[in-house]
């Protein structure tokens, strides 16, 4: 009956405060004098924590030992603590106090008596994070907290949730970006790690308001604050991040990212690709992806000396595509190939077709465009997948050039520093050219010569804006469209692919009237088809 009483009990204070406990066993002895055994807490939003056995007993003083916990969190996120004990006091008291001393001391967590609010104080004091706790995502390695330091507040009053958090780490390793292509996945080298920000959620107006934080790692400085109203309705974001002294060589070293070997960089030279300041604004409806503003500045200090692979791009060279199904046939760019277009021979109305549809503020921008970035993240969450990409000409010239098509988080990192390095060495009209030349538009089909010959049996300087508009629709997936004009016509999902896009020049006064109605009536006849 006691057993019964003890489960009631735990169970009913957790939906008190919106959650649901459940506990395998209760039992009730000499030593331990209270086990429970398969405690399971559903703290909703997808949280979940769970111990396999949670133990009291009296070694002179209250001490509860925890046997496999793990808290499940959104996203994939685990944090799991094999073995802890806590001593105790202030349960009947005035203040609750809970002092970790097993695996290590160096954790203390109080509750403060408080008649008009509850107040919690988490205090580290040289605590080994990473002996403590194992954070994963998706079972892979995602943080080693090294030595922690610091303090976390929080104070519940009738309004608002108020937070306050001051930590620190030295040789923290982080996972998040890190290389995870092999069998042993890896975190990135040690780093001082800090971070502070003060805050309050707000639950009748659903805000939450972090007027400033600031956080260091090698590599990178941050600031900014940020805004969520109407979480419960609506949610509206106002977001502000300045990124000072990021520096690309150092920042992939502490995410556990290899310098790129086609870079052509000596494996004991100096580490060094340059560095970049950026500050971005955003604002507006989380539900509403269109409805978001963004504003930026951005500014790169380029490396003493250009890797070598980045610098042969501004003369001729030879471009080896390895990436994809073989066999991979060299691509000359140079005028003496006669599979080479100069960017001066390429019609204005393909160049305002392509910029239209790759990126439209290309000629605007340093390389990244953060504006259209927020509204694809959001995008693709809602949607559950990549269903929308922000990559500007630059960045996907960086990729064909020097990356494998992986989409870990990671090649992002690595991409960003090669697109800001293409765009301090190469002017952008020699990026736009070396891009029409080398990216891919079908199997074994590389350059936009090659591609206007063996889809129409004409030069560039004679393709119909239809069939401009055919070679630019299809350069997100020239080998998925395949099969959209496997019969030597685009199929209705690539038809409207097309007519979207000379909708888009007609908009902008790119072609008249007249032409426009030409071009959505020509049939477009695909030489030979593709099977």
């Amino acid at each position: 009956m006691l057993e019964d009483g003890v489960r009631v009990r735990i169970e009913s204070a957790a939906l008190r405060h919106g959650a649901v406990a459940r506990i395998s066993l209760v039992h009730l002895g000499v030593w331990p004098w209270l086990r429970l055994t398969g405690f399971d807490l559903d703290l909703g939003h997808g949280v979940q924590l769970h111990a396999d056995t949670i133990a009291a007993t009296w070694p002179g003083r209250l001490r509860v030992a925890v046997r496999g916990a793990a808290l499940a969190g959104p996203a994939g996120v685990r944090v799991s603590s094999p073995a802890t004990a806590w001593d105790v006091a202030g349960v009947l008291g005035e203040n609750l106090r809970l002092a970790l001393v097993e695996p290590q001391a160096g954790l203390s967590i109080r509750k403060l008596a408080d008649p008009m609010r509850g107040a919690w104080s988490i205090e580290a004091h040289g605590l080994d994070a990473g002996r403590l706790l194992d954070v994963r995502h998706d079972a892979r390695p995602l943080l080693d907290g090294g030595i922690a330091d610091g303090r976390v507040d929080l104070q519940a009053g009738a309004d608002a949730l108020r937070f306050h958090v001051e930590v620190g780490a030295r040789g923290a390793r982080l996972g998040a970006l890190a290389d995870s292509a092999g069998d042993e996945p890896r975190l990135g080298e040690p780093t001082d790690v800090t971070l502070r920000f003060d805050g309050a959620w707000r639950r009748a107006g659903g805000t939450i308001e972090i007027s400033k934080m600031h956080a260091t790692v090698d590599g990178a400085a941050l600031s900014g604050s940020l805004a969520l109203r109407d979480l419960d309705t609506d949610p509206v974001l106002d977001l502000a991040l300045g990124v000072q002294h990021l520096d690309f060589a150092q920042l992939l070293g502490t995410s556990g990212l290899e310098m790129p070997e086609s870079l052509g960089m000596a494996p004991d030279g100096a580490r060094d690709l340059g560095s970049a300041t950026i500050d971005v604004r955003v604002r507006g409806r989380a539900a509403d992806p269109a409805s978001l503003t963004v504003s930026q500045k951005i500014d790169f200090r380029p490396p003493r000396q250009l890797p070598p692979a980045i610098v042969r791009l501004r003369g001729d060279f030879i471009f080896s595509p390895e990436d994809g199904p073989g066999p991979h046939r060299p691509i000359d760019v140079s005028s003496a190939s006669p599979d080479f277009i100069a960017l001066s021979d390429v019609p204005p109305l393909f160049v305002r077709t392509l910029l239209l549809a790759e990126d439209a503020g290309f000629y605007g921008h340093r390389g990244i465009d953060l504006r259209e970035l927020p509204a694809a993240l959001l995008t693709n969450w809602s949607r559950g997948g990549a269903a929308r990409g922000a990559s500007t000409i630059t960045q996907q010239l960086a990729k064909n050039l020097f990356l494998s098509r992986d989409k870990e988080l990671g090649r992002k990192l690595q991409e960003l520093a090669i697109t800001f390095l293409l765009e301090s060495a190469l002017g952008k009209d020699r990026i736009l050219e070396i891009y029409l030349n080398i990216i891919e538009w079908g199997p074994e089909l590389r350059g936009l010569r090659p591609a206007a010959r063996s889809y129409f049996g004409r030069e560039p300087r004679a393709l119909t804006p239809a069939q401009m508009a055919f070679l630019v629709a299809i350069i997100p997936g020239p080998i998925k469209y395949q099969s959209s004009f496997a019969h030597g016509t685009p199929g209705p999902g690539l038809r409207l692919l097309i007519d979207a896009l000379l909708a888009k020049l007609r908009s902008v006064d790119a072609i008249g009237e007249e032409e426009y109605r030409r071009a959505l009536s020509e049939p477009i006849v695909v030489a030979g088809g593709r099977s």
